[in-house]
């Protein structure tokens, strides 16, 4: 039998060693993935920088102690209507609301610290911090009362805190499709596993942003659309920067200290509340929660002697604020409270 061809020195391959093309392959993708970062980080750049020159600040950034919020006022009248964002949004949310309301009396929306056009503060994201940065905002602008202050989702547990720390400057109240301090407890367990997805999302969220895949997948633009061109715009700039959904983090975060404070509330007494719910849900899964959250909803009617609910049927958690036609049934919500005020002020609350 003749001997075995012997291996060529050439091919050998060292025990415990990998070969060598797949040594070659690593650092092709080693190298890849460093291009696409480097890439994305430069893009990412290019673009917050394009968006600094192209979104300026609407309104006028105000001083509230070593660090700058931005607020837009327009319009004349009493009482002033204050706009209160929800969770991850911005003052470019109520570009619908904000002209319409402003036809009948003053209204100002904001940016919280840490968000869109208002530099960082100081933690923690709860409402007591929250409720204090706007009051002493409003004040350094030179803005009184009496407010009618508007609640958006997160923002209904913010203006609930605001009330009961200043209550001689609140007149009226609007809590429009509000969340509820008690809800993670009361609601299906779906909602908590919802809540838990949506952190660790959103604790990704800023390395994927310097990496330029937000900005490019548009993952948080959805929260804008149905807003006017501009403010879909600014709104999806914004959506697309670290520190905003850093602070929007840290406010999901302190939900817990949030609703604590949220409870140890007192009630409105006889102060004009609205409590708005939408009707409708962007998903299935959302729809089977609708009956749930209205429950939530006609109970904070209670917090008022004077609290009335209203069912928006055809809207939706977002459209309320950022559809054309929802946005006039909010409008118009927002000024039945006005009018209220108007009628028969309440007795504590600052006078024009």
């Amino acid at each position: 039998m003749s001997a075995s061809p012997e291996t060529p020195a050439s091919s050998a391959v060292s025990p415990g060693r990998p070969p060598r093309r797949w040594l070659r392959r690593l650092l092709w993708t080693g190298l890849g993935l460093a291009v696409l970062l480097v890439t994305g980080s430069v893009y990412q750049a290019v673009c917050a920088a394009a968006d600094a020159r192209d979104f300026p600040p609407p309104g006028k950034r105000v001083d509230v102690g070593g660090h700058r919020l931005h607020l837009l006022c327009t319009g004349e009248g009493r009482p002033t209507v204050v706009l209160e964002t929800g969770a991850n949004g911005m003052s470019s949310g109520w570009a619908w609301v904000q002209p319409e309301v402003a036809k009948t009396t003053r209204v100002c929306s904001y940016d919280r610290a840490g968000t869109a056009w208002s530099e960082p503060g100081q933690d923690p994201h709860d409402a007591a911090q929250v409720a204090g940065q706007l009051h002493t905002l409003l004040a350094n602008a030179g803005e009184s009362g009496p407010f009618v202050l508007v609640g958006h989702s997160l923002g209904g547990l913010f203006v609930r805190v605001y009330a009961d720390r200043y209550p001689g400057e609140v007149a009226g109240m609007v809590l429009l499709d509000a969340s509820h301090p008690d809800q993670l407890e009361r609601l299906p367990e779906s909602v908590r596993k919802q809540w838990a997805v949506g952190l660790k999302v959103m604790a990704l969220a800023p390395a994927l942003i310097n990496v330029g895949l937000v900005r490019a997948t548009g993952i948080f633009d959805q929260m804008g659309q149905g807003l006017p061109e501009r403010a879909f715009a600014e709104a999806a700039a914004f959506a697309s920067t670290a520190r905003h959904l850093e602070t929007a983090h840290a406010e999901m975060l302190a939900w817990e200290d949030t609703a604590a404070q949220v409870r140890a509330t007192r009630g409105l007494g006889a102060m004009p509340l609205l409590v708005v719910s939408a009707g409708s849900s962007a998903s299935p899964a959302g729809a089977e929660l609708l009956p749930a959250f209205q429950t939530l909803h006609r109970e904070m009617v209670s917090l008022s002697s004077r609290g009335q609910y209203l069912l928006i049927p055809e809207a939706h958690h977002l459209s309320l604020v950022t559809d054309a036609s929802h946005a006039r049934r909010t409008s118009a919500a927002i000024l039945d409270v006005v009018q209220q005020v108007r009628a028969a002020p309440v007795a504590g609350a600052s006078t024009p």
